[in-house]
């Protein structure tokens, strides 16, 4: 009997040492986001204790972050069912409802959680507070009132801190950040975590590479790496700083070491098709959604990505279709205002230029900061020649942005077209102290003056088209670019000297000059030969 006691106590232990590291190795393989080899782990060692809501909770976690939502809440409602006492999966469930935009569900499960913890479990606040943190709508206030209340159960668990300082980095507190994630690192130097949050938060800080004495996000990447060589994350987060600094073939290389340390699963290839379009390769990244299009098919945001890269390679048609599938599926709550812009784009490209106008509309109501689409909006109605519109729009972004020489240029040809030729030349005048080899510039000014001097007895015009002159003569190529600028100044010239000067010899001159750029000019022919009678 007492052998037996003892074999028995003897497998329990064994059992639990080799549940307890087999759970740490799920764990990590999760966090080097080995999705798929991951839930293979999970499944064996829910097959030796079925009942054990930890290795359900676990689990669920793992297939949240893989972006598999309906399969996680399949696998917390498993877990409850499996252990009712157990709280993590009641968190699990409230996640999943957090993320599709169920609040109340959400509220109401961990409320569950919280009373089966009742005020003594730490991993119950700790869960909590990183859906608070992470899933919108955001409860920062939440999240540190349960990680305090974590901190007081566990003061030595460095995920607390690192919670802690993602917090304060929601809350736009980069100093008090630092010193969390600090905290976790002296608790847990070998953990690349809290190392690639220092990183990531130098990104935000736009110090890639250290100044004032300053570790930069390059060196905490680099380090995070060195503790832990099959960190993933680390190799991804490494790629996208080298793409933001435009050297593509690190870039590149890190991200496929990214890849190959994640075993290709599925959400790694989806962030290396949107690392593509982030760095311009928009037809490479429309060849790696093609590559994960049969597993991938239930995935909408591969439609948006699409029709993002469908634009930038200019073939409207294809964005729109893949645009229009996008916004058919994904619920409004979670568009982004530039799904808005792009949909807007398309469709103005596609010639459809009224609903264009909504899309983009409601784009600048999400993003008020971004002032380029009143742009947009202005060439739209400038194309259907509802010019008093275009002006509005043109000064709207004139007055809410920086405006550049082009903001002006393109308000001037509306003033033009509205014939307020005094108002067209003051915004013209702009451009041309901006960008004074710019011809456009002065050849529009000459426009507008041509029409507030229509008989040209005050020359109103004469400097204007004679400074496009200048400029084209100067340069054989420029001179080929505004041919027709030039031929408007020396018929304007040519037109000037014989009607204020009667100055036949000056008039023929520049009449000349239009039959040599332009040799078959019907009305060059016939003023020469009358002026030559």
């Amino acid at each position: 009997m007492r052998n037996l006691i003892f074999f028995s106590v003897l497998l329990l232990i064994l059992n639990l040492r080799v549940n307890g590291q087999g759970l740490e190795d799920a764990k990590t393989l999760t966090l080097n986001e080995q999705y798929e080899a991951a839930s293979s782990l999970y499944l064996q060692l829910l097959q030796k204790l079925p009942m054990k809501g930890d290795y359900w909770y676990y689990f669920g976690e793992s297939l949240l972050k893989a972006e598999n939502i309906d399969s996680a809440e399949t696998i917390f409602s498993s877990g409850v069912k499996s252990e009712p006492a157990n709280p993590l999966n009641f968190i699990g469930l409230g996640k999943v409802y957090k993320t599709n935009g169920k609040t109340e569900d959400a509220d109401a499960a961990f409320k569950k959680a919280l009373d089966l913890g009742n005020g003594k479990n730490a991993e119950v606040f700790i869960r909590i507070s990183e859906a608070n943190i992470s899933i919108n709508p955001k409860n920062l206030s939440k999240a540190f009132e349960y990680l305090q209340l974590a901190e007081k159960l566990q003061p030595k668990n460095p995920e607390v801190y690192i919670l802690q300082g993602d917090a304060f980095l929601e809350n736009n507190n980069g100093t008090e950040a630092i010193k969390y994630y600090e905290k976790a690192k002296k608790l847990e130097p070998n953990s690349p975590t809290a190392t690639l949050r220092l990183g990531q938060l130098w990104v935000r800080a736009r110090n890639y590479q250290g100044k004032d004495g300053d570790k930069g996000a390059l060196e905490y990447y680099n380090e995070a790496i060195a503790a832990s060589p099959d960190f993933a994350p680390a190799y991804r987060e490494l790629g996208d700083l080298y793409a933001l600094a435009q050297r593509y073939d690190d870039a590149k290389a890190n991200y496929e070491k990214y890849l190959q340390l994640s075993k290709g699963n599925i959400v790694a290839k989806r962030r290396y098709a949107a690392f593509k379009y982030k760095t311009n390769d928009f037809k490479g990244a429309l060849e790696e959604l093609e590559k994960i299009a049969v597993e991938d098919a239930g995935y909408n945001i591969n439609n948006r990505l699409a029709a993002y890269c469908y634009y930038e390679i200019k073939e409207f048609s294809k964005g729109l279709e893949s645009m229009e599938r996008y916004m058919a599926l994904q619920p409004e709550n979670k568009l982004l205002p530039k799904d808005f812009e792009y949909y807007g784009k398309l469709l103005s490209e596609n010639g459809k230029d009224s609903l264009a106008i909504v899309k983009l509309r409601q784009a600048i109501e999400l993003d008020n900061a971004n002032t380029d689409l009143y742009s947009n909006i202005g060439a739209i109605y400038y194309k259907q020649k509802n010019y008093a519109q275009a002006v509005e729009m043109y000064e709207a972004k004139i007055r809410d942005s920086k405006p550049l020489p082009n903001d002006y240029f393109r308000l001037g040809q509306a003033y033009f077209q509205l014939k307020r030729y005094g108002a067209a030349d003051s915004v013209f005048t702009k451009v041309t102290e901006a960008q004074p080899k710019m011809v456009t510039g002065y050849s529009w000014r000459a426009k507008a003056n041509s029409n507030l001097d229509p008989d040209s007895k005050l020359g109103l015009a004469k400097p204007f088209y004679e400074k496009v002159i200048e400029l084209c003569e100067a340069d054989e190529a420029t001179k080929t670019k505004y041919k027709k600028d030039l031929l408007d100044a020396y018929k304007y010239l040519g037109a000037y000297y014989f009607l204020v000067g009667n100055d036949k010899k000056n008039s023929i001159l520049w009449w000349e000059k239009v039959l040599t750029l332009a040799p078959e000019d019907e009305q060059a022919k016939k003023v020469l030969a009358d002026l030559k009678k």
